[in-house]
């Protein structure tokens, strides 16, 4: 049986590494030049130390990151590799994903940050304290960062990161991705158990729902993570709506809109409250964590969801031993009732922040290694790992040792376990995320989904937000606060039926008279500006 799974997995790594060799993105190609698939070029040799170590002397970094499920390795073996290479100890920090915007601002706020924290995409309490001169300007030491540099210049999303025009943070990049999305998932099988046609509108989906709750009465047909925001942030775009600000390619060319203020915004909530009146949607949406949501899903408790498409892969995986016809299959977007066919997709690059303390002591020392996690070298051991130990080059590409497959072929989450085991990729500490691995280590399911999440069919890709000026955060600092606040209030109070529909124009009213149209007036210039500058 394990030499069968071992055989298998092998052939998705030969499977993967064709899909490389088509693509022409391999992760560690010797400075051939030309695109990666994502657009970014290789990293280059360009600020690499000419032998030896990268810092003449050692240097230890305290790096708080975010902490996901499974949990972090501190201690994890290509950490001593990249000091072996760099002279850098790190000292990882992880806070779980639940509490690490509140542990952020509470480090922010008493000027206690470690050297380098990865601040989230999109976070307001970033620009604020980029402003307030609490990280380092990377485009002040720009000379000791040949690599961000060069990839400054050819991805013009990194400047939407820029805070008063300079660059406070290394970004998170994706130099090879699949392409994943916040998608719909449901359980196939049971659609062929109970003769369902796959559904193909959202009303389609709400009678799949309903048929598959009377044929199945102890189970919850549809189940989330993170309450309503999450569920609203995907379902609510592909209703033809979005949550909070977002940019609508639909309205008006593209354009920024509060999605709760407009009239389209009703229906996902109407929607969401027909699926809770009806005991569709799980009564406990509202304070699922994700740990609460994967239980629920790879048990066979819950049928459907709306969320990182991935995460299916882990819950086929779980379901096989019990129930080997189990299959979490990937529906197509779903029409909406305004005859539109669209789902939000993952950006092919992340643009976290990863953030150096003003106050650091070798300003250049830490901006040296962050640029060298961009380099080839940095780019293969930050998701590879050891050379000889975790991966081989095979004609110059990295393929993952069978013993780590061997290894990690069993866990409930192959791909991710390795990742922090090993201390390696996305869910760990690196810049230039390559996601051949997870190819590798996932069923080929996870491949043919990626082939599927294209803009042929419906799908869109998520924007970053422009830069700011000044004037423009503190403007928003304040009106974002007082609207987001009463849509936070408010939301599930709707989808539950405490507050009857009937009330949303009025709800809609007070949040443009709150700042709703404030805000998205201060997103569109700020975008159309940035446009302007950056042709």
């Amino acid at each position: 049986m394990q030499s069968n799974k071992l055989h298998s997995k092998k052939k998705i790594m030969l499977m993967s590494c064709l899909c490389i060799t088509l693509l022409g993105a391999a992760a560690c190609s010797s400075n051939q030049g030309g695109k990666q698939a994502n657009g970014n070029t290789p990293a280059g040799t360009g600020g690499e130390k000419a032998g030896g170590k990268l810092l003449a002397e050692p240097i230890t970094f305290k790096v708080m990151t975010v902490d996901s499920s499974p949990q972090i390795v501190k201690d994890a073996p290509v950490f001593k590799h990249i000091f072996d290479k760099t002279n850098v100890k790190i000292e990882l920090e992880p806070v779980p994903s639940a509490n690490y915007d509140q542990k952020a601002q509470t480090l922010i706020a008493t000027n206690n940050l470690p050297d380098i924290t990865r601040i989230p995409n999109g976070k307001p309490y970033f620009n604020e304290a980029a402003k307030n001169g609490m990280f380092l300007p990377i485009s002040d030491y720009l000379d000791y960062a040949p690599n961000i540099k060069r990839l400054m210049k050819e991805n013009k999303e990194i400047g939407k990161g820029e805070v008063n025009g300079k660059l406070y943070g290394f970004p998170l990049l994706g130099q090879w991705k699949l392409q994943l999305a916040q998608a719909p998932m449901i359980r196939m099988d049971l659609l062929k158990e109970q003769n369902l046609e796959v559904p193909k509108t959202f009303d389609d989906l709400y009678k799949v729902l309903k048929k598959l709750k009377e044929a199945y009465p102890d189970k919850i047909p549809f189940t989330n993570r993170e309450g309503a925001a999450n569920l609203l942030t995907s379902m609510g775009f592909g209703m033809g709506s979005g949550f909070k600000i977002y940019y609508d390619p639909n309205v008006e060319g593209g354009k920024y809109v509060y999605g709760p203020s407009r009239p389209e915004f009703k229906a996902p909530l109407e929607y969401l409250n027909k699926l809770y009146k009806e005991k569709l949607l799980d009564p406990d949406y509202a304070v699922n964590t994700v740990d609460n949501m994967k239980e629920k899903l790879s048990s066979g408790r819950a049928l459907f969801y709306y969320d990182n498409n991935s995460f299916g892969d882990q819950f086929n995986a779980s379901l096989k031993p019990v129930s080997p016809k189990a299959q979490f299959e990937l529906l197509l977007p779903l029409k909406n009732d305004l005859g539109q066919t669209r789902n939000i997709m993952y950006k092919k690059d992340w643009l976290h922040h990863f953030t150096i303390n003003a106050k650091i002591k070798n300003p250049q020392a830490a901006v040296k290694f962050l640029d060298w996690m961009y380099s080839d070298e940095g780019t293969l051991i930050t998701n590879y790992g050891i050379e000889g130990e975790h991966f081989k080059l095979e004609g110059g590409k990295p393929v993952i040792m069978d013993s780590i497959m061997k290894q990690f072929a069993n866990a409930k989450d192959p791909f991710r376990n390795m990742q922090n085991a090993l201390g390696i990729g996305f869910q760990t500490f690196t810049l230039n995320v390559d996601e051949h691995p997870m190819a590798i280590m996932s069923s080929p399911d996870l491949v043919r989904w990626s082939e599927m999440i294209t803009t042929k069919n419906g799908y869109v890709s998520e924007v970053a937000p422009p830069p700011f000026t000044d004037s423009e955060i503190d403007k928003l600092k304040t009106i974002l606060s007082k609207v987001d606040t009463i849509v936070n209030q408010e939301i599930d109070k709707f989808v539950m039926g405490a507050r009857p529909m009937s009330e949303f124009d009025s709800f809609a009213q007070k949040l443009k008279e709150s700042g709703a149209s404030e805000i998205e007036k201060i997103y569109n210039e700020a975008n159309d500006r940035y446009k302007k500058s950056n042709p």
